[in-house]
Order: C-alpha cells, then structure tokens, then sequence
C-alpha cells in the first residue's frame, strides 16, 4: 500500500467490531491499514474523569473503495461505515 492513496472506509467502536471488519477484507484479500481516532458519544466515566473513547478507522486503498463497501453491507456492517 506504499504511495496509494487511502480512503477511510469504517470505523469500529469496540473490538467485536474491528474483528469482524478485519474478518471481512481478510476474507476478501483486501490490503487495509487502520489507526486509532477519537469517537463520538461518551461513556459515563469518560465524562466522570474527562477521557475520551477510542476507535479504530479502517482505511482501503481508493482503488478497492467501492467493492469493500459491497462487501462490508453484504456481511451486516453497514452502520460502521464512514459517511
């Protein structure tokens, strides 16, 4: 993935999600990085101790963009998709 172009395609609140994105575009060969980001909505002791919760962003090479979000809502995880 060295000098392509990344697109960020979803983001994953917890770990169940992220595994089940990592399952889906290891599934289907895909070439993904992630990093972690910030998240909207806070958790009761994130707003108690002022933290703030943590995410993993998937990101695709632009050019595989399209088929893996065919391929993300054929597998149930369209709400975990960056709009």
């Amino acid at each position: 993935m060295k000098d392509q172009k990344l697109a960020p395609l979803c983001l994953a609140a917890n770990l169940k999600d992220a595994r089940q994105i990592e399952s889906v575009l290891d599934g289907a060969g895909i070439d993904y990085t992630f990093e972690i980001t910030p998240v909207s909505g806070k958790s009761v002791l994130g707003i108690i101790f002022g933290a703030s919760k943590k995410g993993i962003m998937f990101l695709v090479p632009e050019g595989v963009y399209e088929a893996c979000l065919k391929l993300l809502a054929g597998a149930g995880l369209s709400n975990l998709i960056i709009k």
